[in-house]
């Protein structure tokens, strides 16, 4: 890290050099004596300046500064941003479960936070080079992004985003939680300003996204959710990781070329969350749950379902636990055994019964076959049905399973105690079906 220090603060030193005396190509590109719409100067590339940027002046110094509008109505992916007023209160679930506080959750309140730097870490040498933040008014959603040239224009990048935050209650991030914003207190520290308050709230949608697509997407990277879930295609897209060497090639050779990818990547990060933050909204207020019935796979609407319950959402859980229930494919998702656990947990045998005979035809036909729904189907013909014979059916059927598995399991134990449990149970049953036929006799 001190490595890392020592070239931002050399390549500092040959910005300022450079800025006395620019290259003669530079020199061609730049603007003196100009002024942006809100009568600031600037004096940037026009590299810079063809994709929005200007400098911005603060009390602290100046940084580079991009605003874009995305006026109303405007559809990113499937869903318009527009709806974030009617959505965001119904994120409150979510919030609470991450901050711990029972707040409202307001729209105009929320910015939508991402940031790029100089490493992968939150420590003290990871520099945020760029900050991109995204927030909602009543006409338009609005991304900034803000851009330092050398370390000595942090100081007034982090002010001008101090003022942003300040009537604003949560920040919405994609792993912001753990990253983005530990490395910004890490540099609001360094810059001279001590925590006076608490720290903001935080939708963090790394979290919710994990709990419901962990099993049925390649991946839960951004990258990978708004295509799978959100409808949003990107083209050809700069990744976040590459990131860090296109900043220090202009920090090399100025030329701005090397970050507009960058700049691009950022900001479709951030329309991206707003889209989440929307589709989180539909989903907590059970707006568009015929459309998620319609349109999941079993394991995920079992996740969703009980994602919903998590956050209090219970009658949404409850009617998706039905259609779900009603499904005739169990597939390879252990989706079926934990709904037919929830239902025996509450006494709804009825429901619980036909998810394990359709698990345990699939055990059967399946290559490595497990033996839950059958020891399930065993305890229940026993204690419930009285069924003996049924019982010992599924019993043997799961030490025949239990045999033919054996070969997969490479803990010698475990396989020994399975397969002797299971040997137990059907000896118990051969003799209570021994002692029954007896006493009929």
């Amino acid at each position: 890290m001190s490595g890392l220090r020592e070239r931002l603060g050399r390549l500092r030193s040959e910005s300022v050099s450079q800025q006395s005396q620019p290259p003669a190509s530079l020199e061609e590109e730049k603007i003196a004596d100009a002024t942006d719409q809100e009568g600031e100067s600037f004096a940037v590339p026009k590299a810079f300046r063809s994709i929005g940027v200007a400098q911005k002046e603060t009390e602290f110094g100046s940084f580079l500064l991009r605003k874009i509008e995305y006026s109303f109505p405007y559809r990113h992916g499937t869903h318009e941003l527009a709806d974030l007023h009617g959505c965001s209160p119904f994120l409150q679930p979510i919030a609470f479960r991450q901050n711990k506080k029972d707040e409202v959750i307001a729209p105009e309140h929320l910015l939508f936070l991402d940031t790029e730097t100089t490493g992968l870490g939150v420590g003290t040498g990871n520099v945020p080079f760029m900050i991109g933040f995204g927030y909602i008014t009543e006409t338009a959603f609005v991304v900034e992004q803000t851009l330092i040239r050398h370390p000595g224009e942090e100081k007034a990048m982090l002010s001008y985003l101090l003022g942003h935050m300040k009537n604003k209650s949560h920040l919405v991030t994609y792993n912001g939680r753990t990253f983005d914003w530990p490395v910004l207190t890490n540099r609001f520290i360094l810059n001279g300003w001590r925590k006076s308050g608490a720290d903001p709230g935080h939708i963090d949608f790394l979290h919710p996204s994990r709990a419901l697509w962990r099993t049925t997407l390649p991946s839960c990277r951004l990258s990978t959710v708004e295509v799978e879930r959100l409808g949003i295609q990107r083209g050809e897209d700069v990744p976040g990781s590459l990131a860090p060497a296109l900043y220090f090639q202009y920090l090399s050779d100025g030329n701005p070329d090397h970050l507009h990818g960058v700049y691009t990547h950022n900001e479709k990060d951030i329309l991206t969350l707003a889209s989440l933050c929307v589709h989180f909204g539909l989903l907590l207020s059970g707006r568009n749950d015929a459309e998620i019935i319609e349109a999941s796979e079993s394991e995920e609407l079992f996740r969703t379902a009980s994602w919903l319950e998590q956050h209090g959402e219970a009658i949404l859980a409850e009617r998706l636990f039905d259609r779900l229930g009603e499904r005739e494919v169990i597939g390879e998702g252990g989706w079926s055994l934990a709904l037919a656990a929830r239902f025996k947990r509450s006494g709804q045998y009825a429901r619980a019964l036909p998810l394990w005979k359709k698990a345990s035809e699939y055990a059967e036909a399946a290559t490595a076959p497990k033996l839950d729904a059958h020891v399930e189907l065993a305890m229940y013909f026993e204690h419930r049905d009285k069924r003996l014979d049924m019982a010992l059916h599924y019993a043997e059927k799961a030490l025949e399973l239990a045999l033919r598995r054996a070969r997969l399991i490479s803990d010698a134990k475990k396989r020994r105690e399975e397969k002797e449990a299971l040997q137990r149970r059907v000896a118990r049953l051969r003799e209570k079906i021994s002692r029954a036929s007896e006493r009929k006799s």
